[in-house]
């Protein structure tokens, strides 16, 4: 089987490398940006795509597996990702291709649990893949539109910017955020440390530290 790995992180991307190669599996390409991985997959025939959901710029990992997909319906796709929600990067799970596998790297305690990920995905690839499959942020009952006020507050939007984005009135925006505040245990008090437990719950949800430049609560 031939797997091409897309993954922004280099020091992971090199370890998927040496983990998948075996006598069952060849590694045609690993690759950091989806342009590179297109460029591969015109060369190469590719079984299988094993990618991270966000590679730092556009297009995402979502984006890319459509795109070889349309050249290939039988591709195989593993999503890895640290996201527990695709929604946290403004996906949804009805935008995954019918059955993709999605893995949190969190939840890989041996890099063999991908290849096991990729035999699935091989198996799958002709059933589509409920929203209930993807597992983690999805589970604690937020709403799509929790979520994206979730993300647009963590990427510094103020409630006017979140209205007008949204098209929706402030007042709706902070409602909005009052609930999502109660739906995540974090207690009202001055918008601004509201703000950033609101984004500190956002980056825990991603996997991820929060950003450097975040004020203390």
């Amino acid at each position: 089987m031939r797997v091409l790995i897309v993954e922004d992180d280099a020091l992971l991307r090199s370890a998927l490398a040496g983990a998948l190669g075996s006598d069952a599996i060849e590694v045609i390409g690993s690759c950091a940006t989806a342009a590179e991985a297109m460029a591969i997959a015109r060369d190469h025939a590719v079984d299988a795509l094993v990618t991270d959901l966000d590679l730092g710029a556009r297009p995402n990992g979502i984006e890319l597996a459509h795109a070889l997909r349309r050249d290939d319906p039988d591709l195989a796709i593993v999503m890895l990702t640290s996201y527990a929600d695709p929604r946290l990067v403004g996906a949804g799970a009805s935008q995954m291709p019918p059955g993709t596998e999605y893995v949190m790297k969190q939840s890989v305690s041996d890099l063999d649990a991908i290849g096991e990920a990729i035999e699935r995905a091989v198996a799958r690839t002709t059933s589509p893949v409920p929203a209930r499959d993807v597992r983690g942020a999805s589970a604690i009952g937020l709403t799509d539109v929790q979520m994206e006020t979730l993300r647009l507050v963590a990427a510094g939007r103020t409630n006017e910017q979140i209205a007008a984005e949204r098209v929706v009135t402030q007042k709706s925006v902070e409602v909005t955020i009052a609930r999502l505040s109660r739906r995540l245990g974090i207690p009202a008090g001055r918008a601004g440390n509201q703000r950033v437990l609101l984004t500190r719950a956002y980056y825990e949800l991603g996997g991820q530290p929060p950003r450097a430049d975040e004020p203390p609560a």
